[in-house]
């Protein structure tokens, strides 16, 4: 019998540095999923692009040897055809063909957790446009400007967001223009400095510098994980305030309780956010660097960072939910805008449970916005009466 439930794929992994904060992240969701109302199927995307399918896939021992997984699960491809929609496992032996292969796993809506990569940056949003599917989150325009840290920046400044002085280049740039673009940063830019790969992620390849030598070495090092680079004014004597926006842009947006964060160091590090929980605790992601929520600061500056938010949700055409950080300087009540994170370590969930939503409401209601969104899209007309081809004749082209 057919179940009434939604069938939901939540996708995790990927080709992409931060593939293990996907993992937990995505495994975060298959616990807090309510299986009252979804029927959950776990797909694991490869360090090398491959599609897997299975229980085990829902369980954190499994990755502890992602050899096994090739092994142990089923592979599986994106299938559109008339009657299925989702994925079709793949055919791998002459046994296959005799079982009943190909099976197809029909897909209502896919849930992306994935960070960094083609998961996050655009790409599989228009994979899943093309399969005309229902997803969570950012479609190709949000995923891209949310994820290119340069694109990012240009439109924060169009849409008159304060951030801090920047510039940018690209790595081939740097190996043959490596001077000039020293000259630029210390004659612009006052130190100290931070150095990012646009496209990176949960601060990995990120620096901060003090002076010429260290700039050189962490522009090296932000190199090997992008061919764009950024170079941006830290905002000194400032605290780190995060806050998360839900919806669909043009829609009404819920914002979160803004959240203060703290560093080990001058920098929010990757063993900051991830690192923190023990051996034999369950993986907590996000959930677990040091924070204070609600954050202490002043009404009127926990305003202007919900309207910033909102303006930039709306201004990427964002969906889902998305965590937005900003610096705040206490001693002038400034605020300068970080970046947009459109598919957050852990949903930010620990930001919407301070503000009364569990994690299963979360996702039930990120879940919702997408099937808004595809309901919305479906109102778009793709069709226009014209006979424009009728009496068309190119030159060239062969005539009766």
């Amino acid at each position: 019998m057919k179940s009434n439930k939604i069938r939901v794929a939540v996708m995790f992994g990927g080709k992409s540095p931060e593939h293990e904060v996907s993992v937990i992240t995505g495994l975060q969701v298959l616990e807090n999923i309510d299986r009252s109302k979804f029927d959950v199927i776990p797909i694991y995307v490869s360090k090398e692009g491959y599609l897997y399918a299975g229980t085990l896939l829902g369980s954190i021992s499994t990755y502890k040897n992602l050899q096994n997984i090739a092994t142990q699960a089923k592979k599986l491809n994106f299938s559109n055809t008339p009657l299925h929609k989702g994925f079709v496992y793949s055919i791998d032996s002459l046994m296959d063909v005799l079982k009943g292969i190909p099976k197809y796993l029909d897909i209502d809506v896919i849930f992306p957790a994935f960070h960094g990569g083609i998961g996050e940056n655009g790409g599989f949003s228009g994979l899943y446009e093309a399969l005309d599917v229902p997803y969570v989150g950012p479609g190709i325009i949000g995923g891209s400007l949310g994820m290119d840290k340069v694109l990012m920046k240009k439109v924060f400044e169009q849409a008159k967001v304060p951030i801090t002085k920047w510039l940018w280049f690209y790595r081939d740039d740097w190996k043959s223009h490596s001077k000039d673009i020293l000259k630029k940063a210390e004659t612009t830019l006052t130190f100290p400095l931070f150095i990012k790969p646009a496209n990176g992620g949960s601060s990995i390849g990120t620096s901060k510098v003090n002076n010429k030598k260290e700039l050189m070495n962490a522009i090296e090092v932000a190199s090997f994980f992008d061919n764009k680079i950024i170079i941006e004014e830290s905002f000194e004597n400032a605290r780190e305030i995060n806050i998360s926006v839900m919806g669909n842009a043009g829609s009404e947006l819920l914002v979160s309780k803004c959240e203060e964060v703290f560093s080990s160091s001058g920098i929010l590090t990757y063993e900051d956010k991830y690192m923190g929980n023990s051996k034999n605790s369950p993986p907590k992601g996000m959930a677990q660097t040091k924070r204070i929520i609600p954050a202490n600061i002043p009404k009127v500056v926990e305003q202007k960072i919900q309207e910033t938010s909102k303006l930039i949700f709306n201004t990427i055409d964002g969906s889902g939910v998305s965590r937005i950080d900003f610096l705040f300087r206490e001693s002038t009540n400034e605020i300068k805008a970080l970046e947009i994170n459109t598919i957050p370590g852990s949903l930010s969930f620990y930001l919407w449970e301070s503000s009364h939503i569990p994690f299963k409401a979360l996702i039930t209601r990120l879940i919702d916005l997408a099937i808004e969104k595809y309901n919305e899209k479906q109102k778009n007309s793709v069709a226009f009466s014209s006979n424009i081809l009728e009496n068309l004749d190119l030159k060239g082209s062969k005539s009766k």
